[in-house]
């Protein structure tokens, strides 16, 4: 067997996953250890206990990169640009955050052991409607208000990740790279404005 000290952390941890989604949240420790190639025991010296283990590998990311993303735009590019790339890093982000959640929930963990608050979700909706609302005071998209706008765009694509992954299906004739980039259409067509009020109106002159 593998000696444990050559195994890194990060090693543990994404064994750890692949094991619980693998075989479910109670996969035995021993399961998670032969496939590193090492006993039950070392891995316990290297975390406190299978509770802390299964935390430190589950828990998604607190600060993504799609929500740096959103907090430093919109910029001068398109908006059909800009959408594509929100929409391919959020998917990205669920595909991989609700097989998590969806593990420790089931493992028996406490809620409060994992979060704290509710501080992720709320940067999360925080991160979305800053970037409508500064896209709505440019002129960049056409919308009353940013609120609602947050939760269709984030509600489209968490709804259509979970589904995907609880029924291993989307129950549609659509891929799931075909309704990305229907919903990158989707939303441009609805938010475009008529006339991109950013760009100063050349008037053109009257035929005499």
């Amino acid at each position: 067997m593998a000696r444990p000290r050559l195994i890194s952390d990060e090693q543990i941890l994404a064994a750890t996953r692949d094991c619980v989604f693998e075989h479910g949240p109670h996969v035995a420790l021993d399961v998670i250890a032969e496939k590193l190639g090492v006993t039950g025991p070392a891995l316990l010296r290297r975390f406190r206990n299978r509770e802390e283990l299964f935390i430190r590998a589950l828990t998604p990311d607190r600060n993504p990169q799609w929500m740096e993303a959103f907090e430093q735009g919109p910029d001068e590019r398109p908006l059909e640009v800009q959408l594509r790339e929100h929409v391919k890093r959020v998917w990205t982000f669920f595909e991989e955050v609700i097989p998590r959640i969806t593990a420790l929930r089931e493992s028996g963990i406490e809620h409060k052991k994992v979060f704290d608050n509710d501080e992720g979700p709320a940067r999360a909706f925080s991160s979305v409607k800053g970037w409508f609302d500064r896209a709505i005071e440019q002129g960049l998209i056409d919308a009353d208000e940013a609120e609602t706008l947050s939760y269709a765009f984030m509600g489209a694509l968490q709804y259509r990740a979970f589904i995907s992954y609880m029924v291993k299906s989307p129950n549609s004739a659509r891929s799931n790279r075909e309704f990305l980039d229907d919903i990158s259409r989707f939303f441009c067509r609805a938010l475009q404005p008529a006339v991109d009020a950013r760009k100063p109106q050349v008037k053109r002159k009257r035929s005499a």
